[in-house]
């Protein structure tokens, strides 16, 4: 008579309360990428001058931050799949979306809603400079969204084309370089242009999408060896594993 086989919560579709290093990568990842995108949106309104020696470049501060989302997604990409890539990058999208409605509703709650009005010590002077500041985050938040949505979409799709193009030659490298060069160029061209258009000179533009550019490329670089270590910790490699 065969022996009945033991099963496990997991087996059985039941919750565990074990958690795996891949699924605190993918924790991870997820919200260093929501947090990356929220503080890109609100912060991208200042505006920073960088000095590379005699070069000297315009650049919106969220950059670095909108740097970093693309490091999670090619973690995610390279340990879960374009799936599940493509699924936090609609999220983030949709993210853009409540950020918005959130901002609008801190500005302008007490002139629609009745029952709403400002407590506190909060002054007109102090409502003046919320709804300056955060005005302009409309604006950058849109551009953003519209920017967001069509690189990041760009860069998964890259990532996934040279990964199945170079299965098995080791080049993680080359396909987190490249994939996020690309569409960092392709973001920063449209960031730029929606959302300083008719705000700044074209020559302010056209120093912010160089400043973008370099910036981004040298945050694309610098954040290899974090991919590398990220995905050998999900996949329980060693922390210095360069392969694949």
């Amino acid at each position: 008579m065969q022996e009945p086989t033991s099963t496990t919560a997991t087996d059985m579709g039941m919750p565990t309360d074990r958690v795996t290093r891949r699924a605190f990568v993918l924790f991870f990842c997820t919200g260093l990428f929501m947090v990356s995108l929220v503080l890109a949106a609100i912060t991208a309104v200042k505006i920073q001058a960088f000095n590379f020696g005699p070069l000297t470049v315009l650049v919106p501060a969220g950059t670095i931050a909108f740097g970093l989302t693309y490091l999670a997604t090619d973690v995610i990409s390279e340990v879960w799949g374009r799936g599940y890539a493509l699924c936090v990058v609609f999220s983030g999208v949709l993210m853009r979306f409540v950020i918005l409605f959130l901002l609008l509703y801190a500005m302008h709650a007490e002139d629609v809603v009745p029952f709403i009005s400002t407590g506190g010590n909060w002054t007109d002077a102090q409502q003046a400079a919320f709804l300056e500041v955060f005005s302009s985050g409309n604006r950058t938040n849109f551009a953003g969204m519209v920017a967001f949505g069509l690189s990041a979409l760009a860069d998964v799709l890259i990532f996934h084309h040279m990964r199945e193009r170079d299965a098995g030659k080791n080049r993680l490298w080359l396909r987190n370089n490249v994939s996020t060069m690309v569409s960092q160029v392709f973001n920063s061209a449209i960031f730029i242009t929606v959302a300083f258009a008719g705000t700044q000179s074209w020559e302010v533009i056209g120093s912010l999408i160089l400043g973008q550019v370099v910036v981004k490329v040298l945050v694309a670089t610098i954040d290899t060896p974090l991919v590398y270590l990220l995905r050998n910790i999900a996949e329980g490699r060693s922390l210095f594993d360069y392969r694949g």
